[in-house]
């Protein structure tokens, strides 16, 4: 524990000039923490980039494996075959086990800095109360650092997705790291569509009998 709070003291010059930005205190916190969250947001990304592009051959393995049986599922489906849904089925899952939380991996790596920022946070500011200028019902006049800095972090972390893909150049770079062969998932809306057996039949009895339905002499 001694280990870490001497890194955070190390870590404060670079952090804590955020913070004096302003010489009224409210500017100089909200501007702080906005600084900080920013640099949180940037670091998390360019790390879950970096995972995802030295990642993206087993991403896209597990990626295409639940696409491929998930759209075999439905094709089963869309045949009435049971026993063939449930074999496949149950390999849809665990393929989307697989994909699902090697996700939920990458998207840990971008957040991997707020703890830190929260920690160095916490040595600054914590247990000091802030005074509101009105009261919160349920909260009161008086909060903590928390009670603005996450939503903070949030706010930032949705605006910097939305104005970064605004960027040709980022837009590459998600390229960059984009996994898979790029097969889509059949939506399960295609089990209204006759199957492709009773497209051959409709077909054939339109080629038997008249408009009327009635055979052909």
């Amino acid at each position: 524990m001694g280990m870490f709070r001497d890194f955070l003291v190390a870590l404060d010059p670079f952090v804590v000039w955020a913070f004096r930005v302003s010489d009224e205190p409210w500017a100089g916190f909200l501007i702080g923490s906005l600084i900080l969250n920013l640099a949180c947001v940037m670091l998390g990304d360019v790390t879950s980039i970096l995972a995802r592009r030295l990642n993206r051959k087993v991403y896209g393995a597990y990626h295409d494996e639940m696409v491929k049986h998930h759209n075999l599922s439905v094709k089963a489906l869309r045949n009435s075959d049971k026993d063939a849904y449930k074999a496949v089925n149950k390999q849809a899952h665990e393929a989307f086990g697989k994909y699902f939380f090697s996700q939920a991996g990458a998207f840990a790596l971008s957040i991997w800095p707020l703890p830190f920022a929260l920690a160095w946070m916490e040595m600054r500011f914590g247990g000091i109360p802030m005074d509101l200028p009105f009261s919160i019902p349920g909260v009161g006049q008086s909060v903590f650092y928390p009670f603005f800095f996450i939503p903070i972090y949030i706010f930032t972390r949705i605006a910097y997705g939305k104005l970064m893909r605004l960027s040709p150049a980022y837009r590459r770079v998600l390229e960059w790291t984009r996994h898979g062969k790029g097969e889509e998932m059949l939506p399960f809306v295609d089990l209204l569509k006759p199957s492709p057996d009773q497209d051959a039949d409709a077909a054939g009895v339109k080629g038997k009998d008249g408009p009327e339905g009635k055979e052909k002499p």
